[in-house]
């Protein structure tokens, strides 16, 4: 990874998320029990793939009630859906999300203003002035994440966020390899001259 690599990771860093350590035997027990009705099983898969899931989609859609419906849709898809642990549940949930922020890019509702997600978290060694400069840098690079052509948002968000490879990048969205590398290195591009549009950078 080079240094302007690291750089912009750490820029996007506000809204890193961890993804699930669930390894895929325990992901098809766990959808299993929750399929057959048990709430445990349900609370946990709630609990473990939410967070990042939430995150993804709000960083894709820009805004709270959006994102919020389309996590939902997803464990309605995912509790009828044919996974049998080719994959981490995680990853597999990951895509699903993904998939349903396209599609919802593709018929886009009025639009809306919500960037409360970007507020810095309170943070007691930080003072006001510092605080309030780190709200403004979290809000500048989400708007400029928002400027960004959907395939290049979903791009960008899950290699920032999530650690996601470039094969990783060509699975979720079913391209090939190359593909998914040059629309990760235009997205990065992008980004840094939406950044300098914006007077950040």
């Amino acid at each position: 990874m080079d240094l302007g690599e690291t750089q912009m990771r750490a820029e996007l860093s506000p809204w890193l998320s961890k993804l699930s350590q669930l390894g895929p035997s325990d992901d098809v027990k766990l959808l299993a029990a929750a399929r057959g009705g048990d709430p445990h099983a349900a609370r946990q898969l709630v609990k473990s793939l939410s967070a990042p899931a939430h995150g993804l989609a709000w960083r894709m859609l820009g805004h709270t009630a959006d994102a919020q419906d389309v996590v939902q849709e997803g464990f309605i898809k995912l509790l009828h859906s044919p996974f049998r642990g080719e994959s981490k549940l995680s990853t597999y949930f990951h895509t699903l999300i993904a998939r349903l922020c396209l599609d919802r890019l593709r018929h886009p509702s009025s639009p809306h203003e919500d960037l409360e997600h970007a507020q810095a978290s309170e943070d007691p060694c930080l003072n006001p002035e510092q605080a309030l400069a780190l709200n403004q840098t979290a809000e500048q690079v989400q708007q400029a994440v928002m400027r960004l052509q959907p395939r290049q948002r979903l791009a960008l968000n899950l290699w920032a966020h999530h650690g996601a490879s470039v094969a990783d990048i060509a699975c979720t969205l079913d391209i090939a390899p190359n593909a998914a590398h040059q629309l990760l290195h235009r997205a990065k591009i992008n980004l840094k001259q939406h950044l300098k549009d914006i007077g950040h950078g």
